[in-house]
């Protein structure tokens, strides 16, 4: 008798909140609009610089990672790549105007080894000849083109020993209703 008691007690719990919700969005008249999105007019690509070699690690295979709107992988690769190649997306598609976001990871494939830097005696070198691999900084530098002009550039950083990783915004402006054509 306890359990059926206890299961008609939350089902009359969760008809309550159903039926509250209900209530507020009649009340409030919202309704739920299907979002739509423009496609940006003109070719964009981008173009990225690594100042170090990229290469996964034990626990992350992939040496770069960069993605669009946080879903649409624009470019995945898993083999090393060399400092100071220059990687190429043409054409990159997804760009909607209004505001995007590219999301980028480059890992540096240090996973498995100790930052050493931080077992240095005082008056140690601490220079960026005597750090180790891993207790450097590293940058990538990434540009985005419209139509073959620069509309935004962004260089990385990281924290010593660790993956580079960040968001690139990008806010692309819809031109296809100017203040000449509809009158004003």
């Amino acid at each position: 008798m306890r359990p059926l008691l206890a299961i008609a007690v939350i089902i009359g719990a969760l008809g309550s909140v159903r039926a509250y919700v209900s209530f507020v969005n009649s009340a409030t008249g919202r309704e739920h609009h299907q979002f739509q999105e423009t496609a940006a007019e003109g070719r964009f690509h981008l173009d990225l610089t690594l100042t170090f070699d990229a290469r996964g690690d034990v626990f992350n295979p992939e040496s770069i990672l960069l993605s669009l709107h946080g879903d649409t992988p624009l470019l995945k690769i898993e083999e090393e790549v060399l400092a100071g190649t220059v990687l190429v997306v043409d054409p990159v598609e997804g760009i909607v105007v209004g505001e995007n976001e590219f999301y980028l990871k480059v890992a540096t494939g240090e996973a498995e080894s100790g930052s050493e830097s931080a077992f240095l005696l005082p008056g140690e070198e601490t220079s960026d000849e005597s750090l180790p691999a891993g207790g450097r900084s590293r940058a990538v530098r990434v540009r985005i083109f419209q139509d073959d002009q620069l509309v935004a550039e962004k260089t990385l950083w990281s924290e010593p020993g660790q993956a580079v990783e960040g968001i690139i915004a990008l806010h692309v402006a819809d031109f296809s209703v100017r203040p000449d054509q509809d009158g004003k």
